[in-house]
């Protein structure tokens, strides 16, 4: 034995809590053999919590297949943080866990079978199922019960299918149900899926969730015609997840269909969710449609969740004769994507000739020239700029009256902003405002601004 393993059993077995820390850290970079591996695994129980966080640091850093032999009896630790330290090793480890834990099983009380249960659920290996099957069907605990539901649907063990569709049979108070049917979801094989099916009407809302939700993720063509028509019939509590659930078979399947009207104004509820994934799976399903409503649906969402600007820019150009008269109606409603709808406009605005947009109606162009009048004292930094900008784009000697706003505007790039358009007009009062802007107390305005001056000077 080397002197430095000697002086490592010495630390870790010193009545200092320093020194037992400080050789565990130092193992870090060092190869356990069985006997430090077996002194280290002591240290989960000891008495200074450092020191069991660096005892399970090590074993969660470094992975040594004996591990779980070592420590696997923590899992009938009394102190519930030794032993969920003990089982997030004993996960870390993966399959070399699972002989190790197997073997605990039905020696210790119920609550201790439920948590080796979890762990062999958690790492998700098919070994265990054959003995979690049997600990389902003889054991009396609901909680064991549960827990062996939980994990073999985290193991996905297909062979499990008939006796947990049996375990349903008789949960006569429906305990079971919501757990085994979650189960039975992440299964997900035919019997399953047709199973779901059959019994969905009879069940509460909250198994009906779980349902869709499992149908989503393992469904086939069946099932999505199943979700499509319950769609058109379903309580609102659920029309999210059914949208959601039917996009991912969509996707999953490589299926192309064609909505009805009605579908279309039930999905469109969708888009009035909080879930982003919800929406986003409702934008997905409407995006090929070009509805006034289904735009102008669009529209509202508009700068509310990033993942889908890009997609939705793209909508409103290809749809710009319906999509600029409501992002301007919506615009002037000062809503709460105003700024997101004012940018994504002036890009609109500057690319009119490019895209083939008709020119604003007199009414329209007076109604937004006096939105953004009002705008141009927005709170917002950005929003006062771009309505400058959008003020001058339509009607540049009209933006030079909106113009004296600017010019004291608290953010130095807007003022900046403002030469770069004042320039642009050839105006005597655009001269005027440069003037006063090249005594801007920035230098870098005040430089910018005079530079512009004498351009200007030099062509009179």
């Amino acid at each position: 034995m080397s002197d430095l393993e000697n002086d490592f059993r010495t630390k870790l077995k010193s009545n200092n809590a320093s020194e037992r820390k400080e050789a565990l850290e130092d193992l870090l970079s060092y190869d356990l053999n069985d006997e430090l591996i077996d002194l280290v695994s002591k240290l989960f129980s000891d008495k200074d919590k450092g020191v069991r966080d660096a005892a399970s640091m090590l074993f969660t850093v470094q992975l040594y297949p004996q591990v779980p032999s070592y420590i696997v009896r923590y899992c009938f630790s009394d102190d519930i943080s030794i032993r969920n330290m003990a089982g997030e090793v004993l996960l870390k480890n993966g399959e070399n866990s699972i002989p190790a834990l197997m073997n605990e099983l039905g020696k210790g009380n119920s609550d201790d079978e439920k948590f080796i249960i979890d762990i062999l659920g958690w790492i998700g290996s098919r070994e265990p199922t054959s003995k979690i099957i049997e600990i389902l069907q003889t054991n009396k605990d609901e909680n064991v019960i549960l827990a062996c539901a939980e994990a073999l649907g985290n193991i996905k063990a297909e062979e499990s299918v008939p006796v947990l569709l049996e375990l349903l049979k008789d949960d006569k108070e429906e305990i079971l149900t919501p757990t085994v049917m979650e189960a039975l979801g992440k299964i997900g094989n035919k019997e399953t899926i047709d199973h779901f099916m059959r019994v969905y009407h009879n069940q509460d809302i909250l198994t009906k969730y779980t349902i869709i939700e499992s149908l989503g993720r393992v469904g086939d063509a069946d099932s999505l015609g199943f979700l499509l028509e319950e769609l058109q019939h379903t309580d609102s509590s659920l029309i999210g997840a059914i949208v959601k659930s039917s996009e991912q078979l969509l996707s999953t399947l490589g299926f192309e269909i064609e909505l009805n009207d009605e579908l279309k104004l039930i999905i469109l509820k969708a888009l009035e969710e909080n879930d982003e994934d919800t929406v986003l799976a409702a934008t997905k399903l409407l995006y090929n449609y070009d509805n006034k409503e289904i735009i102008e649906a669009f529209v509202l969402i508009y700068g509310t969740i990033d993942s889908l600007d890009y997609m939705l820019k793209d909508k409103f150009l290809e749809t710009h004769h319906i999509s600029c008269n409501l992002i301007l109606e919506r615009i002037n409603k000062n809503s709460n994507n105003t700024k997101q709808l004012l940018i994504l406009y002036k890009e609109m605005s500057f690319m009119r000739e490019e895209l083939g947009i008709e020119p604003l109606s007199d009414s329209n162009k007076l109604k937004f020239l006096n939105t953004l009048s009002e705008l141009i004292d927005n709170p917002d930094e950005e929003i006062r700029m771009t309505s400058a900008e959008l003020l001058f784009h339509i009607n540049p000697k009209d933006a030079l009256f909106f113009a004296d706003k600017i010019i004291n505007d608290d953010n130095i790039w807007n003022r900046l902003k403002l030469i770069e358009l004042l320039n642009e007009v050839n105006e005597p009062e655009a001269f005027e405002l440069l003037k006063k802007l090249a005594e801007d107390s920035e230098e870098m305005v005040k430089e910018r601004a005079l530079s512009l001056l004498e351009e200007k000077q030099t062509r009179i």
